[in-house]
């Protein structure tokens, strides 16, 4: 028993009567002191059950939303249907312990079961030591989780089936039968002769299929994985392994999954895939693209012939040397970093960039490319890719058009008969390239008027002067033809939509007004403009001439100033 702790000072006059009861004080100094250090989860209750002490271990076993116990009755967290009888075991406990087993409730729902040891002290009071029972808790565990197997085997998108060493069948589950349309007198009757004869009716090669079977219990630690071949179109992944529990052969998964979807989907992308391979292959552009560490990976028969053979040996640093690419001066070699593939994957613009490629016998083509770096949809580069253009044809009618098209001694632009073969050019160059062919005739209202109040000179000097004003308007690639007098027909190759003619005969109207503004005394002095399209108004360039005058006359009807479009051929 213990003594009274020096450490409280009495009053000499007290009796021992006075001094408080040393196995009170034990019991006081255990349920303060020793219950939050004991090693496992321990109460201190009353004689009505009431919770006095508790440690922190029985506040995780009994779980509640408060975070004191203190107070609260111990049998309220005992499940319903047990709380009497263990209650009244508790009040029979004795000073020798005593055990007993309860379901404790968690959440209003019966969970752990506890082994309660209780022992009463000799201040009536109960210490109840709580500890859970292992074997409750692994069973419940192990049965969650053939729950859990469970609803994963019925759930699986593919056809499950388990088979013993006899080749007899042990489970299956929905999707199996489902896939494999075994009816239900089968299902019923567990046959697995009919079970199997049903299979074997839907697949097209019955024999192969029943060979796989055989090979795999001839060797039971193989698995297989193939495809079978339904009749009806369908087509079915199998996959089967062996189960071995302890080293011993226990049975046979087969695995089946319907991947006609799939299979179709495949198809029809290799389809798409070989679609566009071909495009690739039998268009006049050169495409070239490159991975994301500049290595080629495609590389269609077009850049093959423009460059005159493939690249994939000579790294892209050393492209300019190895095919002698120039800049548009057809003199300096191009440097690497201007090689329009190399600044793409740099993600540098490449637009309309111009280059010249040299052959061995010295003849240069005009390349213009066009490209951009490739990135996927989470921003991560690809790579790069590059169109390549050959302008050669372009840039010789250009180049013709500087030496000859100046034929008129006035105005220096060409003359009818050039004209005519320059639209030739154009037409066919707008065929290769699925685009149209503007053609603005335009006449210089009341200009005779000039000639004759000042003369011709004075009239001729004005003409060059508005034949500036109108070249003012176009680009370097538009033809344009001083059809005679102060008539002009103007070829805008390589259009979009007729809105694009439109847009330029509006400009020329502007222009001209702006020009003639500047000269106070010829202040009326316009211009009207008729307008066809190629191909759309004709594929003959004297046809569509024709149309365009009179689509210019309309205009002159309606009060000039203005430009008018021709109908369309019926």
């Amino acid at each position: 028993m213990s003594t009274i702790p020096t450490s409280w000072n009495y009053p000499a006059s007290r009796t021992a009567e006075d001094f408080p009861d040393p196995t009170r004080l034990c019991i006081l100094d255990a349920s303060q002191v020793l219950l939050p250090y004991l090693p496992c989860a321990a109460l201190l209750l009353d004689n009505e059950l009431t919770i006095l002490h508790y440690n922190p271990m029985a506040l995780t076993i009994l779980a509640t939303e408060t975070n004191s116990l203190q107070g609260f009755v111990f049998t309220n967290f005992i499940a319903d249907d047990q709380q009497n009888e263990t209650a009244d075991k508790l009040r029979q406990a004795g000073i020798t312990p005593s055990t007993t087993s309860c379901t404790m409730k968690k959440d209003g729902i019966s969970a752990e079961t506890v082994d309660l040891k209780v022992s009463r002290l000799p201040d009536t009071s109960l210490l109840v030591f709580l500890e859970i029972n292992s074997s409750s808790t692994t069973n419940r565990e192990i049965v969650k989780r053939l729950q859990i197997l469970e609803a994963q085997y019925e759930k699986n998108p593919a056809g499950i089936l388990l088979v013993n060493e006899r080749m007899e069948m042990l489970s299956y589950n929905n999707e199996f039968l489902r896939m494999w349309s075994i009816p239900a007198h089968i299902q019923t009757s567990r046959n697995d002769e009919k079970s199997l004869q049903t299979v074997l009716s839907q697949v097209k090669s019955p024999e192969q299929f029943l060979e796989k079977i055989y090979a795999l219990y001839d060797t039971p630690n193989a698995t297989s994985t193939d495809e079978i071949e339904l009749i009806d179109g369908r087509i079915f992944f199998r996959h089967s392994y062996p189960i071995f529990s302890a080293h011993k052969y226990m049975a046979r998964a087969w695995y089946f999954l319907d991947i006609t979807a799939l299979r179709s989907a495949k198809q029809a992308n290799l389809l798409q895939q070989k679609y566009q391979e071909t495009i690739l292959e039998h268009i006049n552009d050169g495409i070239i693209a490159c991975d994301a560490d500049g290595q080629l990976t495609l590389f269609n028969q077009a850049s093959q012939k423009i460059l005159g053979e493939q690249v994939s040996s000579v790294p892209m640093h050393q492209w300019a040397q190895h095919f002698r690419l120039l800049k548009p001066d057809g003199k300096e070699i191009l440097p690497a970093d201007e090689n329009p593939l190399f600044k793409a994957l740099q993600d540098h613009p490449v637009k309309n960039e111009e280059f010249i490629v040299e052959d061995r016998l010295k003849s240069q083509r005009t390349l213009r490319a066009n490209g951009q770096a490739m990135y996927d949809n989470d921003d991560n580069k690809l790579g790069a890719v590059v169109s390549l253009h050959d302008i050669t044809d372009l840039k010789k009618i250009r180049q013709k058009l500087r030496h000859m098209a100046y034929h008129d001694h006035l105005t220096k632009l060409p003359n009818r008969r050039l004209f005519h073969d320059l639209m030739e050019l154009c037409m066919r160059q707008a065929d290769r390239e699925s685009k149209q062919v503007g053609i603005l005739f335009l006449d210089l209202d009341n200009f005779k008027q000039i000639n004759d109040r000042f003369g011709h000179d004075t009239g001729d000097s004005l003409l060059k002067h508005l034949t500036s004003s109108l070249l003012d308007c176009l680009r370097e690639s538009d033809i344009v033809c001083r059809w005679g007098g102060d008539e002009f027909v103007v070829a805008l190759p390589g259009l979009s939509t007729a809105k694009d003619a439109e847009g330029v005969a509006q400009k020329i109207c502007l222009n001209i007004a702006a020009a003639i503004h500047a000269q106070t005394e010829y202040q009326e002095i316009t211009v009207s403009i008729g307008i066809s399209m190629y191909p759309r108004d004709g594929k003959v360039a004297d046809k569509l001439i024709r149309k365009a005058d009179v689509a210019m006359l309309s205009t002159k009807k309606k009060g000039k100033n203005s430009y008018t479009y021709t109908r369309k051929i019926s």
